[in-house]
């Protein structure tokens, strides 16, 4: 397809190199190219993306007193320094930011570009956020001098002299940390009337290569029938959760603690992200709160086009459906939705409904970009991706685990605060006796102040602790219950026990073990679930605690280790464990299997915790 002034189309990354060359694009970098074309300056071919470039910003930047002015608006006849100087100057806080700023929720910052751009007649240029940083949900809008409006940029008649281009950037979840030369938007340049692809266009473009596919079963995809309206192809909202174990997307959080947007894969997402599941069939979206979510469909966009997904979108939920939801040649995955429900009240929607909630707008080139999505040179995070990821600065969102995919851990547990219990004991780990008196103390501290936390919600959080009555079962002449547990999440909860000799029983302390629930867990957990004693027993003796910091699981669960001893047989109630008897000290000592970290901390003291 040759360029063509009446046939608009979006400039590919050789497109975008040449026009650095040519001045185009103001920028500072070495400009030499290798014998692909491409700079030889990293930082700088980094930021030529397939069918965008992103600009960095400078070491300064002005906070703007927005509740006063009513918003900071771009004007069609003057540069935006202009505007900005005839601001009170106690309305426009000018800040260095080259030793590192932290952009705060409830402010709006304006911050210079480093690059300026001159744009011919016919020539227009787009902005949206990097993904990257639309999934933080700040509001990022691109302003240009002599230009009226946000995020879009014509050329201006009468200007020779290349745009200085500003970002007005507000921070709405999440506090930020920004330095010179970070990358918050992505500029795209187009040229002709009118690039975007029609409904017929998108029609025969799906019959040569489908932009839509629906995921059936574990892999296999298959071609969707498209859904195309005026604003371009029908993209709906997936309330399945079928690639992240049932969960529909995740909540932003309240949490102060900001995020550098220069650094990658170091931040816990669960302290900044909430899953949203379904509850009785029905996925509640609270009017006002920030949702990561997940397209429908898979988008597969053939080299020769790039795509934007629209923020609003009036045949669904109504919302601003997309913060940065530009998409480059070869992308494919599903799209990641920043959504901010606008419905005048929450709103519940049924398990599967087919909810419309954007449209991707297509764009054509005029060839196609020498670097493609999804390559290693285009550097991209978000190719293939399923499910609503969270952005690179995050570890992976473990969706397995939050959502409570097995019935043990989709409960409410008794915890209490770490030092109370640690208090108990001198020792800061190992095994620990404890004395008859001590024992019915901290019993009765645990029965009285403990209180509930989802065990979701706790279990990386080593400032309260879990307690777990643990329960050795002797038999007569040396011997102690011994077992092995299934490899089966579902049938378990705890997959650091899978495969590995145990020999205590017990588990965490419900809200149905009222009102003593130290002693009601041990009968639940050890007489009634998992297993059955056929013959007479002692009373369980509480003979220590127990800590352990071999894995950050264990440094959450406070051990309260009790005996019983029986004469009789004991048979496993419960699939979970699926081999089982009783074994004597000396042959567990001989074990070279792995035992889980507290049977390990055990073995050796058998003989002595026989005698007690």
């Amino acid at each position: 397809m040759s360029p063509d002034s009446n046939r608009g189309y979006c400039l590919v990354s050789q497109q975008i190199r040449d026009k650095i060359e040519r001045g185009e694009i103001v920028i500072r970098g070495d400009f030499s190219k290798d014998e692909r074309g491409w700079f030889k300056d990293d930082d700088l071919e980094g930021r030529v993306q397939p069918s965008s470039f992103e600009p960095i910003i400078g070491d300064e930047g002005f906070i703007l007193d927005t509740e006063r002015l009513g918003g900071f608006r771009p004007q069609s006849n003057q540069t935006v320094y202009r505007a900005l100087l005839e601001l009170p100057r106690r309305q426009r806080l000018r800040v260095n930011m080259s030793g590192g700023f932290i952009a705060q929720t409830g402010f709006t910052y304006l911050f210079p570009l480093e690059e300026r751009v001159t744009l011919k007649k016919g020539d227009r240029m787009k902005s949206s956020p990097k993904s990257s940083t639309g999934r933080l949900f700040p509001k990022t809008r691109l302003i240009a001098d002599y230009t009226p409006n946000f995020d879009s940029v014509n050329h201006v008649e009468g200007v020779n002299d290349p745009l200085q281009l500003w970002l007005l950037f507000q921070p709405t979840s999440f506090n930020i940390i920004l330095y010179p030369g970070d990358i918050l938007n992505q500029l795209r340049f187009f040229q002709g009337t009118n690039a975007s692809l029609s409904q017929e266009e998108i029609i025969e473009e799906f019959t040569k290569n489908p932009l839509l596919y629906k995921k059936v079963g574990d892999d296999e995809l298959v071609p969707t029938k498209p859904v195309i309206t005026d604003d371009g192809l029908q993209i709906n909202l997936d309330l399945t959760g079928q690639n992240t174990y049932g969960i529909v997307g995740l909540r932003a959080r309240d949490n102060p603690k900001p995020i550098e947007i220069g650094k990658e894969h170091e931040l816990d997402p669960e302290e900044f992200f909430e899953p949203v599941t379904v509850k009785r069939g029905k996925v509640r979206f609270y009017e006002g709160e920030r949702y990561l979510l997940a397209t429908a469909g898979v988008m597969n966009i053939p080299p020769h086009l790039c795509g934007e997904l629209r923020r609003h979108f009036g045949l669904g939920l109504r919302a601003v459906w997309d913060e940065a939801g530009y998409f480059d040649n070869g992308f494919k995955g599903n799209g990641v939705l920043e959504a901010t429900p606008q419905e005048e009240k929450d709103i519940e929607l049924d398990q599967g409904d087919t909810i419309p909630c954007s449209a991707l707008e297509l764009f054509r080139t005029s060839e196609t970009p020498d670097k493609l999505y999804g390559t290693k040179e285009a550097k991209s995070h978000y190719y293939e991706q399923l499910g609503p990821k969270v952005s690179k600065h995050f570890k992976p969102f473990d969706f397995a685990r939050a959502a409570k995919d097995y019935q043990k851990l989709n409960r409410d547990v008794l915890v209490h605060d770490a030092r109370v219990l640690m208090s108990f004991r001198e020792a800061r780990d190992g095994f620990e006796p404890i004395r008859p008196e001590v024992a019915e103390r901290i019993v009765r501290e645990i029965e009285r102040n403990g209180f509930f936390h989802s065990r979701y919600d706790c279990e990386d959080d080593e400032e309260v602790l879990q307690p777990i009555p643990y329960v050795l079962l002797f038999g007569s002449n040396g011997t102690v219950f011994t077992y092995v547990r299934a490899t089966n999440i579902r049938d378990y909860g705890d997959e650091r026990l899978f495969g590995k000799y145990s020999i205590g029983l017990g588990g965490h302390i419900i809200r149905a073990d009222r009102p003593n629930f130290v002693i009601n867990c041990l009968e639940r957990e050890v007489i009634r679930e998992e297993v059955k004693i056929e013959g007479d027993h002692s009373k369980p003796k509480l003979v220590g605690t127990l800590m352990a910091y071999d894995k950050p699981v264990d440094r959450v669960h406070f051990g309260l280790i009790y005996t019983i001893h029986t004469n009789g047989n004991i048979i496993s109630n419960e699939s979970s464990i699926t081999s089982f008897g009783m074994m004597s000290f000396d042959k567990l000592a001989e074990k070279i299997d792995p035992f889980e970290t507290w049977s390990r901390v055990l073995v050796p003291l058998l003989p002595e915790l026989y005698k007690r």
